[in-house]
């Protein structure tokens, strides 16, 4: 059975989608892109739905995927592996393993993390 992974990833790389979603699949799984399944436009951008329900609903999606893969760091992305963490989810750390990656995560996991309690501290040690 092929596994569903959520593929956390900052606002600022979603051009990277495609290329993301094709990085999971080439692994043998299947993508759950939040950028694919929750467009812009139709939820964080449209005023009736908006930033707070639009984190409610990704980190619902969290919980419906097999397994968490982050891509890059943000604030959501930060909100999104505290949520898979708390739910126990297997999660796996992918800064720099396709290309372009996220070439700026340590300086936004130094900026953002501690407000989140540094969530994947722990994580960066087994690397």
């Amino acid at each position: 059975m092929s596994k569903l992974i959520y593929c956390a990833t900052p606002g600022r790389l979603a051009q990277y989608r495609e290329i993301i979603m094709d990085f999971v699949t080439n692994k043998g799984f299947a993508p759950f892109h939040p950028f694919q399944s929750f467009p812009f436009e139709r939820y964080e951008g449209n005023q009736r739905v908006g930033r707070t329900k639009s984190m409610e609903y990704c980190l619902r999606a969290v919980n419906m995927c097999d397994e968490f893969w982050m891509f890059g760091i943000s604030q959501g992305t930060l909100q999104e592996v505290v949520e898979a963490i708390k739910t126990g989810k297997p999660i796996h750390l992918h800064f720099q393993d396709w290309t372009p990656g996220d070439i700026e995560w340590k300086k936004y996991y130094t900026e953002l993390g501690h407000k989140y309690n540094n969530p994947i501290d722990n994580l960066l040690e087994a690397v």
